[in-house]
């Protein structure tokens, strides 16, 4: 563990602690709780001295970032590193790329949304992308428990803050390109070239791993490239059933038939750009195959619970594209109607909100708009632009989001369908600074469990 700390809270005696100044917390407002702990050393960029070791410098998050990559990154160079990055699709690949590794015993580490997993050990994470100093404490821990494959999601916003600086690529994948984030990049070419980041960080031998069927793919490419998708390329798609759980794909002239756990279009994009990066690491892929079956669904992407004769699927879709391709893949389980529960997070990019509004009104027979995350936002101001443009009788509106769920199990017959989502995995509620725990698989599964009590 590094004994640098950038929150006072997790300060031991002996510690640095770094005052980062971000866009909501100061880090120098907590100096002196972070001496009463038991730092010895304190940076900052206040030009203060304080009563331990003092160290002025003009960018504290700069000055954390260059000592981390100078003093560990040489640590990391006989791992091999994986970059994903996309808009949807990177923890179902990284986190299906992670288990399948494991299944031919390859000491592998996975950082992303869901969290840290090293070997057959899981630990929590904050952001789909962790701070430099997480990262770093990360690849440590991989480093000492025999890691020699990495696996990072890099998001858009992370990458931009530097949160990878240090690592060199073995392989980079991108999956696709869509609407999110414009709160942060402002427009589509700003949000690419965020992602491009990771391509540029590329090793001479590196690999970028591409999506075709992305109009945006031709802009991600490197030292060698590896094509997937459903037009002709490297890894090609040459054959699916109707809901796109079993497939043929070619490499080289070799035919390979997948059997996957995971539904729809996209998430066979998912499994291919899976494959490129087993490709690049040398892995039988014959002897692979047979694996997919097998395969643990990600925490909060489409989970699916059977309910009498109906399916309740969560899912994190949260984007514009995400919902489309969750949505147009669901239909095709059901042969009774579709239902929708969704919401948007407030202080985030509110251009999307209509367009899914719009999206969900094009697919589902009925549906319930509620919270997800609004923060400092008023939730009717978020879904007064949800519905903005909306002509349509077929959704009500109900805010607390445990009695939107109640409501949706209700509304089921007979072999219908319900879409419980935007939050996933994710823990709690946000609603400015307070945490208000709630799972939605967790959720419904309880109201499951006492009906049937």
């Amino acid at each position: 563990m590094i004994n640098i700390k950038i929150d006072s809270r997790h300060v031991v005696p002996g510690d640095t602690f770094v005052a980062i100044k971000g866009s909501i917390v100061d880090g120098h407002n907590y100096i002196e709780q972070a001496i009463k702990n038991g730092a010895t050393k304190v940076i900052v960029s206040n030009n203060k001295k304080y009563s331990v070791e003092t160290v002025n410098v003009k960018d504290t998050d700069k000055y954390l970032n260059d000592y981390l990559v100078k003093t560990y990154s040489h640590l990391f160079k006989d791992i091999k590193f994986v970059g994903i990055t996309g808009t949807n699709g990177k923890t179902t690949t990284g986190f299906m790329t992670y288990q399948l590794l494991r299944k031919v015993d390859v000491k592998v580490a996975y950082i992303g949304t869901i969290g840290f997993f090293y070997n057959d050990t899981f630990e929590k994470t904050l952001n789909t992308t962790p701070d430099i100093l997480a990262l770093y404490n990360n690849l440590l821990t991989a480093k000492d428990n025999g890691c020699t494959v990495v696996i990072l999601e890099a998001s858009s916003i992370g990458l931009v803050e530097g949160r990878l600086n240090g690592i060199q690529f073995d392989a980079a994948v991108f999956t696709n390109l869509t609407h999110d984030h414009l709160d942060y990049h402002k427009n589509m070419h700003d949000y690419m070239e965020a992602k491009q980041i990771l391509f540029n960080n590329l090793k001479p031998t590196g690999t970028a791993i591409t999506n075709v069927d992305d109009k945006y793919g031709i802009n991600f490419v490197g030292p060698n490239n590896l094509s997937y998708g459903f037009k002709e390329s490297d890894i090609h798609c040459i054959k699916h059933d109707k809901v796109f759980r079993n497939f043929t794909y070619q490499y080289k002239g070799e035919k390979y038939d997948i059997s996957s756990p995971l539904f729809g279009r996209y998430n066979v994009s998912n499994v291919l750009a899976s494959i490129g990066i087993l490709i690049t690491l040398n892995v039988d892929l014959k002897a692979i195959s047979k694996y997919y079956s097998s395969l643990k669904i990600p925490t909060g992407r489409i989970n699916t619970i059977d309910y009498k004769t109906n399916k309740i699927i969560i899912d994190y879709a949260h984007t514009p594209d995400g919902i489309k391709q969750v949505l147009s893949a669901a239909v095709h389980l059901t042969t009774g109607k579709t239902y929708v529960i969704f919401g948007c997070p407030g202080n985030r990019d509110k251009t999307k909100r209509p367009i899914m509004g719009r999206i969900v009104n094009k697919y589902a027979d009925y549906f319930i708009i509620t919270d997800d995350d609004p923060h400092y936002e008023e939730e009717m101001d978020i879904i007064n632009q949800i519905t903005k443009g909306l002509v349509s009788n077929k959704y009500e509106i109900i805010v607390d989001r445990k009695k939107a769920i109640q409501k949706g199990l209700s509304l089921l017959k007979e072999n219908d369908i319900l879409l419980i989502l935007g939050k996933g995995h994710e823990n709690a509620i946000v609603i400015k600074d307070k945490e208000i725990p709630h799972n939605d698989l967790e959720y419904v599964n309880e109201l499951i469990a006492k009906e049937n009590a």
